[in-house]
C-alpha cells in the first residue's frame, strides 16, 4: 500500500498544517475520501518532486505517479495538489484527464496546470 493510500485510510477527516522552520509549507485537509494538499512553500514543493521515487528520470516519476493514482482510484480516493490557490494535479477517483492522459497514460491523473507544475519542478 502506497503512502497516499495509507494516509487516506488513517486520516478520515480534519486539517493539519506543516511548518519547515518558521515557514508554513503545507496545509492538509481531509474529508469524505478526499485529501487536499495545499503547498505554500515553493522550496517544499521542489523538495517533494526531487525526492519522489522511481529514479531521477521524469519517466520513473510518472510511472510511480501512475501506480499511486491507480491505487487511489481503486480505493475511491481523490488527492488534489495545489500551490498558492492554483490546482496543479488531481489524482485518483475524481481525476478527469483530457490532454494529460496522453502524457501520463492513465485516466487517474489529471494535470490541471502543466506550465506552473513544470516551472516549480525545475
Amino acid at each position: 500500500m502506497q503512502l497516499p493510500t495509507w494516509l487516506s485510510h488513517v486520516v478520515k477527516s480534519g486539517e493539519a498544517t506543516l511548518f519547515t522552520g518558521d515557514e508554513e509549507a503545507l496545509q492538509l485537509k481531509a474529508e469524505d475520501n478526499k485529501i487536499e494538499l495545499s503547498i505554500t512553500s515553493e522550496q517544499f514543493l521542489k523538495d517533494i518532486i526531487d525526492s519522489a521515487g522511481g529514479g531521477t528520470s521524469i519517466r520513473g516519476k510518472l510511472a510511480q505517479l501512475r501506480d499511486i493514482a491507480g491505487e487511489l482510484k481503486d480505493e475511491g480516493i481523490t488527492i488534489t495538489l495545489s500551490y498558492r490557490g492554483d490546482i496543479l494535479v488531481t489524482i485518483g477517483l475524481e481525476a478527469k484527464p483530457k490532454f494529460s492522459r496522453l502524457l501520463t497514460r492513465t485516466d487517474a491523473v489529471e494535470i490541471k496546470n502543466l506550465r506552473k507544475l513544470l516551472k516549480l519542478s525545475v
